[in-house]
C-alpha cells in the first residue's frame, strides 16, 4: 500500500495539471476523489494541484473550500493560486480580501502581486493598487516585466497615463506586452497621438505589432484626417498577415465603417478566413452605417444559410433595423420567424428591434402584438411604441400608451417627447401638444431642442396659428435655424401668407445660401397665391444660383428586392418593359375617359 501511495503522488501531480491546462473538470473530478480515498490530500503539493485545477475550470467555490480545507498546510503557491483564480473568475473584490489576509502572513510574491494589481484594474481601486505598487518596490519585484505590464494596464484604467508612463520608463527592456498596455490606455485615456508616437517607437525599437497592438492603435483613427493612417495600418497588417484572422479584421472593418467606404470593408471581410459570429455581425451592421440595407439583408442570408454560425441577438437586431429602413415587410416576417424557429431567449434589445421594424412598416397591429408580449419594457420599448401610434395617426392611442408610462414611474426623456409631440401634431391635437411642450422644462426638467420646437412650429403653422409659431422661435433663439424656418414657410405656404413668408424666405436664403429648398419653398408658395410672376422670379433666382433640385425617387419592393425609380432617370435594365406597360396602361385610360 505504501508503494502504490508514492507511486500515485509522484503521478497525480502531473495529470492534475494536465487537467487544469485542457480544462477537462470530469477527469480531475475523479482524481480529487482518488487522493481522498487514498489520503493524499494532507500532501501540500497534491492539495494546491486539486485546487489550481478548479481554479482554471472555473469552479471557484470548489477551490475555494480545499483551499480552506488546507488550513494550516498552505504554502504561497496556494495563496497565489487562490487569487489567481479569484481574479480570472471575475471575482476581483475576492482576490484582493485573499491578497490582504495573505500580506498579514508576510508571504507574497511576483506573481501574486502581479494577479492582485489586475484585480485592482478591473475594480478601478487606485489606492489599493498604488498600495501593492509600494509592495513591489519594497520586494524588488516591479522591475519584473509581467508586474509592471499590470502596473501600467491599472494606471491606465485609472486613468493615471503619467503614473503609467513612469513605470514603463523604469524597464530596462520593454517587452510588447509593456507596449501594447500603454498604446491602448494612452487612446483610452484620448491621447491618440501620444499612443501613436508610442506605437512608431515601439516599432522603431525592432518589436513587431502583433494584434493586440493593432487594436489599440486603430483607436488613434478617429477623424477625417486620420483615414490615410487608418490605411497604412491596414497595409501593415497585410504585411504581416494579420488581416485575415478575425480579430484584426473585425477592427479594420469598424475602422472603414466609421468613414462609410463600405467597399474596402466588405473586401476585408471576404479576406477574412474563418469568420466568426462578430465578422458577420460588423459587416452586417457596417452596411446599416452606411445606408446600404439592401446589401446588409443580403449578408444576413448569406450567414443564415450557413452551418457553422448560430446567430445571435445583435445579428438579427441589425438585419431587422435594416427591414425597418426599407419598410420591407417581407423580409422582417421571415426574420421574425427565423426568431421564433431558433426558440432564441431575446432580450429586451432584440424586441425593441422586431417592434420598431412593423411600427416603421406599417403594422402598427403586430408592433403592439409584440409590446404586449415582452417579459419587461425600457424606455426604448414605450417610446418606439409611442412613436409607432402617433406616426400612423393614431394620437389618442399614443398620449394613452405615455400616460400608462408614467404610471408605472417610469420617467419620459427627450425622445419620448418627440414621440408625443409627433403623435399630436398628426391627429392635429395642437391644444394637447402645445401643453406637453410646455410641460417639458416646466415639469421634468427636459430643456426643449431643436426636434421638440420643430414639431411644435409645424403642428401650429399646419392649424394656422402661425404668429404663435413665430413667437416660439423667438422665445426659444431658434429664430436662425434653417429647420424650424423651413417648417414656418411651408406653412405659410399652405395658409397663402406671403406676408410672413417673404421675409422668412429671406433670411433662410441668407442661412441655406447652398440648398435648393428656400427657393422652391417660396416658389410654391407664390403659385398657391397666383402670383406667377413672383414665381417666375424666384425660379430665375434658383437658376441664377446654379443650384439642382435633387431629384425625388421611389422604393417599390418586389419579390423580396427592392427596386429604386430616380425621376428622369432611365438607366434601369428593364426600362423597356416599364415604358410599355406605362404606355398599356395609358391607352386603357383614355379609352376608358372616351366611353364615360
Amino acid at each position: 500500500m505504501g508503494l502504490v501511495s508514492q507511486i500515485a503522488s509522484e503521478t497525480i501531480g502531473p495529470l492534475l495539471h494536465c487537467c487544469s491546462i485542457t480544462k477537462a473538470i470530469r477527469y480531475g473530478l475523479s482524481l480529487h476523489a482518488a487522493v481522498v480515498k487514498s489520503g493524499m490530500q494532507i500532501d501540500v503539493v497534491v492539495s494546491n494541484h486539486i485546487l489550481n485545477m478548479y481554479a482554471k475550470c472555473g469552479r471557484i467555490t470548489s477551490a475555494r473550500k480545499v483551499f480552506d480545507e488546507m488550513s494550516e498546510r498552505r504554502n504561497l503557491v496556494s495563496w497565489s493560486a487562490m487569487i489567481s483564480g479569484y481574479a480570472q473568475s471575475k471575482q476581483p473584490r475576492m482576490a484582493i480580501e485573499i491578497f490582504s489576509k495573505m500580506t498579514r502572513l508576510h508571504y507574497s510574491n511576483e506573481y501574486v502581486l502581479a494577479s492582485a494589481v489586475s484585480a485592482c484594474a478591473s475594480l478601478l481601486a487606485l489606492t489599493q493598487g498604488q498600495q501593492i505598487h509600494a509592495l513591489s518596490l519594497k520586494f524588488s519585484y516591479s522591475g519584473v516585466s509581467f508586474v509592471a505590464n499590470s502596473l501600467i494596464t491599472m494606471y491606465m484604467k485609472c486613468g493615471q497615463c503619467n503614473d503609467a508612463l513612469c513605470v514603463f520608463s523604469t524597464l530596462s527592456e520593454p517587452d510588447l506586452v509593456s507596449y501594447n498596455g500603454l498604446i491602448a490606455g494612452l487612446v483610452e485615456n484620448e491621447q491618440p497621438d501620444k499612443g501613436f508616437e508610442v506605437y512608431r517607437e515601439m516599432c522603431r525599437q525592432g518589436l513587431l505589432p502583433d494584434r493586440l497592438t493593432f487594436v489599440g492603435i486603430w483607436g488613434t483613427c478617429s477623424t477625417t484626417e486620420d483615414l490615410r493612417r487608418g490605411m497604412a495600418l491596414h497595409c501593415q497588417t497585410i504585411k504581416l498577415n494579420l488581416d485575415s484572422t478575425p480579430f484584426t479584421g473585425n477592427v479594420i472593418m469598424t475602422m472603414y465603417s466609421k468613414y462609410a467606404m463600405i467597399e474596402e470593408a466588405e473586401k476585408t471581410f471576404r479576406l477574412i478566413k474563418e469568420k466568426d459570429v462578430i465578422s458577420w455581425n460588423t459587416i452586417i451592421a457596417t452596411c446599416c452605417h452606411c445606408d446600404d440595407h439592401e446589401k446588409g439583408l443580403s449578408i444576413f442570408k448569406e450567414m443564415a444559410n450557413g452551418d457553422s454560425l448560430w446567430l445571435d441577438d445583435f445579428t438579427y437586431a441589425s438585419a431587422l433595423a435594416s427591414c425597418a429602413w426599407l419598410a420591407s415587410i417581407r423580409h422582417g416576417k421571415q426574420i421574425h420567424g427565423h426568431l421564433i424557429r431558433a426558440k432564441l431567449d431575446r432580450d429586451v434589445g432584440l424586441d425593441n428591434a422586431l417592434l420598431n421594424m412593423y411600427a416603421k412598416c406599417g403594422c402598427i397591429g403586430n408592433a403592439y402584438t409584440v409590446f404586449s408580449q415582452m417579459d419587461c419594457h425600457n424606455i426604448i420599448s414605450w417610446n418606439s411604441i409611442i412613436a409607432g401610434f402617433g406616426n400612423h395617426g393614431h394620437g389618442s392611442k399614443a398620449l394613452e400608451l405615455f400616460h400608462q408610462m408614467k404610471e408605472i414611474g417610469l420617467e419620459p426623456d427627450s425622445v419620448t417627447f418627440v414621440a408625443v409631440l409627433v403623435a399630436c401634431n398628426h391627429a392635429g391635437l395642437v391644444d394637447e401638444g402645445q401643453t406637453y411642450f410646455n410641460s417639458m422644462d416646466e415639469i421634468y426638467g427636459i430643456a426643449p431642442e431643436i426636434e421638440h420646437l420643430s414639431c411644435l412650429i409645424d403642428m401650429l403653422g399646419r392649424a394656422g396659428r402661425l404668429k404663435e409659431a413665430e413667437e416660439y422661435m423667438e422665445k426659444f433663439l431658434f429664430r436662425q435655424d434653417p429647420i424650424v424656418l423651413g417648417s414656418i414657410l411651408s406653412a405659410c405656404r399652405l395658409h397663402g401668407d406671403v406676408l410672413i413668408g417673404e421675409r422668412l424666405a429671406r433670411n433662410l436664403l441668407k442661412l441655406q445660401p447652398v440648398t435648393t429648398s428656400p427657393y422652391v419653398l417660396l416658389s410654391n408658395m407664390y403659385a398657391s397665391d397666383g402670383m406667377w410672376n413672383c414665381v417666375a422670379k424666384a425660379r430665375k433666382m434658383l437658376n441664377a444660383s446654379g443650384l439642382k433640385k435633387e431629384p425625388g425617387h421611389s422604393l417599390i419592393e418586389v419579390k423580396g428586392v427592392v427596386e429604386k425609380f430616380t425621376i428622369g432617370d432611365f438607366s434601369h435594365s428593364r426600362i423597356e418593359e416599364i415604358v410599355h406597360a406605362l404606355k398599356t396602361l395609358s391607352c386603357e385610360r383614355d379609352e376608358v375617359r372616351r366611353y364615360y
